[in-house]
């Protein structure tokens, strides 16, 4: 898979280039390219990520629920199944998506859901995290 991000005419340029050299080659030999456009989706940033594990963190360490606390994977999948679409897997098995393909502003709406919950249901208030 090669990505183009156009944000300049050379990255246009380059993606010319790339299809002049490479398309009929490609369609002759029966695997023709599929080209999807749209906006650039950029995937959550590492300040985002360092931050959402500073809030499971705080959850782990003050959160309670059913009298147990709970481990931050154990949270962090917990929240995966409770926020996030899931993917259905050949065994019949529904899964979380990763948030690691969640983009910047899909990541920044989960981590709020996150902390709502945190305070709403388990009494956890996430003062200054990451």
């Amino acid at each position: 898979m090669k990505t183009f991000i156009l944000r300049e005419d050379r990255n246009a340029q380059a993606l010319w280039a790339f299809l002049k050299q490479n398309w009929k080659a490609l369609a002759e030999a029966g695997k023709p390219l599929q080209i999807d456009i749209g906006p650039e989706r950029t995937q959550r940033s590492i300040q985002q990520n360092k931050r959402y594990w500073a809030i499971l963190k705080a959850i782990s360490e003050t959160g309670w629920i059913h009298g147990q606390q709970f481990t931050v994977e154990a949270w962090h999948f917990y929240f995966r199944l409770k926020f996030l679409p899931h993917i259905d897997t050949p065994g019949g098995m529904s899964i979380p998506t990763s948030t690691a393909k969640l983009t910047v502003d899909e990541f920044q709406t989960y981590m709020t859901e996150v902390e709502a919950l945190a305070l709403t249901e388990l009494g956890v208030e996430i003062l200054e995290a990451a």
